[in-house]
Parts: structure tokens; C-alpha cells; sequence
């Protein structure tokens, strides 16, 4: 039986048909945040993605739910989920939010602790929160006071589990078949211990990483002068165009030519190994060097790539680590050699970005 009446249901639609557009923004610019910020802080996770609930969804809630008077009663019209790889970074993530989110203490929901034993896979954190005072007072954001947003945290596995509950049905134990209830069950147990598996693996890898790194370091430093300290890697590459001081200074300066925001793109990274290695760049302190050598060519290349293609281009963003891109353009043009410049643009792919003829003015330029 519907706890709202026709009228006040109506009202709350017609309500929510007005902002819809409001709360999309919304959703898009939380979902920006909170990928810049555990990018910036950590720790790494596996997804941040949004929605808004749609009228139909929002129809049933209000005919099943609390009576609701306004639309501003129901706190998860913009929901957010962020998917950690371990269980153990879910606590790490929900302090990430406390930091830059204004959260509603009230709503604080740990799943995991009210479920019944056999539902493990669902053991999301809620958190129902909106902007920052100090954020809401900047013009970009002041259309968004008073927009909430439910954020989930959750790891990968209890994630992947979820989301087969609900292909599956099960939403209670009456509403499963009785003689495969059990059967159910056990699966969640060993994936329940799984997840804990996972997490103890990864929480003696950390130390163990880092004790290996200071050996072969100790080891290096003993080795001759020619041996090759700090090669450059996947992982290498990926710790320097985050914390890097020159790549980020670089890389937000290319951004700010077209007015927009660095983004984390790992696949992003295995193109740039690829680019180095073409190039001869086999160590992070040769890549350091260059990054500072070419630095005034990394951005007058780069002001003048962004700013004659930024109006044939929507860029919504530069990945982290342009900078070591645009630094592969110097590097492959430093021999001087148009064949060397054109084979590399082949190679790399960079052709569709940039006209050729363009890019020679540019380095005979700068």
C-alpha cells in the first residue's frame, strides 16, 4: 500500500524532473572528485562509478518507502560506488571521504555487520554526503548546495559477488529455492575467505616489496658504475608521473592551457613505456633529465599542439604523464632526421593527433 499520497507523489516527480540535469552535474563532478582525490592520496582502486536514480526507480521508493513529503528526503538520488581491490583499503577509502566529503553521520550503514551470515557478499559501506562548505562558496559549485549523494565502498570481490546475487535473485533467503540455499551459501563462505586471503597476501607484500627494493638498491650500489640502477618499468613509470614534482608541474601546466584536469589512466602508462622505449629512455633518472632539459620545448610544443586542435578536439581531460609524451616528440626530432620523426609517428600512432608539417614548424621553433 502506497505510504504517499497521489498528490504529494506527483509533486515529488514533477520535483525531480526539474533537477534531473542538476543531479547528473552533480554525479559527474563527485565521481571527478573522488577519482582525482584517492589518485592523488591513494589508495589505488579498482573503479569510481556514478548514477542517478531514474523516475521509475524513484516512483517505487516513494510508493514502498517512508511517507516522503519533499524530494529532498531521499538521500540516494545520486549514488556513487567505489570498488577497492582489498578489504583492508575499504577503511582507507572511507577516511579519504570523511576528509573531503560533509557526511551525514546519521546515515553511517556498515552492511556487512546487519546482514545475515549466509549474505556476505553484499558488506558495502554507505556514507550519505555532500560538498564541502569551503568547496560550495566557489562559483564552479554553488548550483550544487543541498545535493547529497549515497557513496558505497566496497571490495572487489564482495562487488563481483553482489552483482551475481542480483542476476541470481537472491534478495532473501525465502526467496531462493530451500534445497540450494546451502549450496549458496558455501559459495559466499569461500569467497568471503578469499577476500580475507587476498588481503593477507597483499598487506606481507607491501613490507616485503619495499625490503626487496632497499636490497637491490644496497646490491646496486655495490655493483660497477655501468650497471643500470633504476631501469625504467611499469611500476616505476607509474609511481613517477604521479609524485614526481617536474612531471606534475609539467603535465598541469599542459592541462591548464586548455583549462582542464589531470586524470589516472593506466593503460596510458603501457603506451608511454612503449614511447620511451623507442626513444632510448631506459633509466627514471635519464627520464627526470630530460623532463628538465626539454622543458621550455615540452610546453611551447604542447601549448601550440593543445591550443590549434583544442577547438576540432573535446578534450575532457589529459592523462597523467602527457608531459613524458610531449618530451618523446623533442626526443625523437633531436636527431634532426624527418625520416626518424615520421617513422615514429607511424610507430606511436601520434599521426591523427598532429599534423606533420605542423610539428616541424613547431620544432624548428622551439
Amino acid at each position: 500500500m502506497s505510504t504517499v499520497d497521489d498528490i504529494t507523489l506527483e509533486r515529488i516527480i514533477e520535483r525531480y524532473d526539474e533537477r534531473r540535469n542538476l543531479y547528473e552535474d552533480f554525479m559527474s563532478r563527485q565521481v571527478t572528485l573522488l577519482t582525482e582525490f584517492l589518485a592523488e592520496n591513494g589508495p589505488r582502486v579498482f573503479s569510481v562509478t556514478g548514477r542517478v536514480k531514474s523516475r521509475d526507480s524513484l516512483r517505487r521508493k516513494l510508493l514502498s518507502g517512508p511517507p516522503y513529503t519533499r524530494l529532498e528526503e531521499v538521500k540516494d538520488l545520486v549514488g556513487i560506488r567505489i570498488v577497492t581491490f582489498f578489504q583492508s583499503e575499504v577503511d582507507q577509502v572511507a577516511d579519504q571521504i570523511r576528509k573531503e566529503f560533509q557526511i551525514d553521520e546519521a546515515f553511517i550503514f556498515d552492511r556487512g555487520e546487519a546482514l545475515d551470515p549466509e549474505r556476505w557478499g553484499y558488506g558495502a559501506r554507505h556514507y550519505i554526503a555532500s560538498m564541502l562548505e569551503s568547496r560550495l562558496r566557489l562559483i564552479e559549485y554553488k548550483r550544487f548546495v543541498g545535493c547529497q549523494a549515497e557513496i558505497q565502498v566496497r571490495s572487489l570481490l564482495q562487488h563481483s559477488w553482489a552483482e551475481i546475487e542480483a542476476v541470481m535473485g537472491y534478495t532473501t533467503r525465502e526467496s531462493f529455492p530451500r534445497e540450494r540455499r546451502r549450496q549458496f551459501a558455501r559459495v559466499a563462505g569461500l569467497l568471503e575467505l578469499a577476500d580475507q586471503e587476498y588481503n593477507e597476501i597483499h598487506q606481507f607484500l607491501k613490507p616485503y616489496e619495499q625490503r626487496k627494493a632497499q636490497e637491490a638498491a644496497q646490491s646496486a650500489s655495490e655493483d660497477k658504475p655501468q650497471v643500470r640502477r633504476d631501469p625504467v618499468g611499469r611500476d616505476a613509470l607509474l609511481d613517477f608521473v604521479r609524485e614526481n614534482p617536474t612531471c606534475r608541474d609539467l603535465d598541469a601546466r599542459l592541462a591548464a592551457t586548455i583549462n582542464v584536469n589531470v586524470q589516472d589512466n593506466d593503460a596510458f602508462i603501457d603506451k608511454l613505456l612503449e614511447h620511451l622505449a623507442y626513444v632510448d629512455v631506459t633509466t627514471m633518472t635519464q627520464l627526470e633529465n630530460e623532463l628538465r632539459t626539454q622543458r621550455k620545448s615540452i610546453l611551447g610544443i604542447g601549448g601550440q599542439l593543445f591550443s590549434r586542435h583544442g577547438g576540432e578536439r573535446d578534450y575532457a581531460a589529459l592523462w597523467r604523464g602527457i608531459s613524458v609524451y610531449m618530451v618523446c616528440y623533442t626526443l625523437a626530432a633531436s636527431s634532426q632526421k624527418a625520416d626518424q620523426i615520421l617513422l615514429y609517428l607511424d610507430r606511436t600512432e601520434i599521426g591523427p593527433l598532429l599534423e606533420r608539417d605542423d610539428l616541424a614548424d613547431d620544432l624548428d621553433h622551439w
